[in-house]
């Protein structure tokens, strides 16, 4: 089956800097399903394995723009030390998360003294290259609880659904 829109797609993949550090990866881990063509993957690998099939490997290089984005500066501040809130003892490297409004924003301390810490609300990604090293594993047409959700549903909660709705049926 061909990967196509709001079709189900299982990939594995290898994400690397464009210094060869391993980012991101499934190896060890359970492999990454999603639905094509709802902005679930960066579009610049929806794209690239849109009409692909299974079995398909890809070696796709990503710009820090097809990724996520370039540096921003604007997004490094410096605030009073009070105002930094963190569980524990606080280091340089420590993720915290600021509320934007509904949203919810990752944001890494990148150094602190007595009176101030400096906070970079960038992407750890940001103004990265990005090589992927990926394969299709399966792809399937998404069932209308999937559609509808726009999540991915295990086989056992697919099967267990099916169990469910035949239980249901009275001859």
């Amino acid at each position: 089956m061909r990967v196509t829109k709001d079709k189900v797609v299982t990939i594995e993949y290898t994400m690397t800097s464009d210094k060869g550090k391993v980012v991101d990866t499934t190896d060890n881990g359970e492999a990454l399903s999603y639905i094509q063509g709802r902005g679930q993957l960066l579009p610049a690998i929806e794209a690239a394995i849109d009409g692909c099939e299974t079995g398909h490997r890809l070696a796709i290089s990503l710009t820090p723009e097809q990724g996520y984005g370039a540096r921003d500066e604007s997004l490094v501040m410096t605030v009073p030390r009070h105002r930094v809130n963190v569980p524990g003892e606080l280091k340089v490297g420590v993720k915290l998360k600021r509320k934007n409004g509904s949203r919810i924003n990752p944001i890494s301390v990148l150094a602190f003294d007595g009176e101030t810490v400096t906070l970079d609300a960038n992407n750890p990604l940001a103004g990265i290259s990005l090589n992927i090293d990926l394969v299709i594993v399966d792809v399937r047409s998404a069932v209308d609880a999937e559609l509808e959700s726009g999540k991915v549903q295990s086989m056992q909660e697919l099967y267990e659904k099916q169990a469910q709705d035949l239980s249901l049926i009275h001859i």
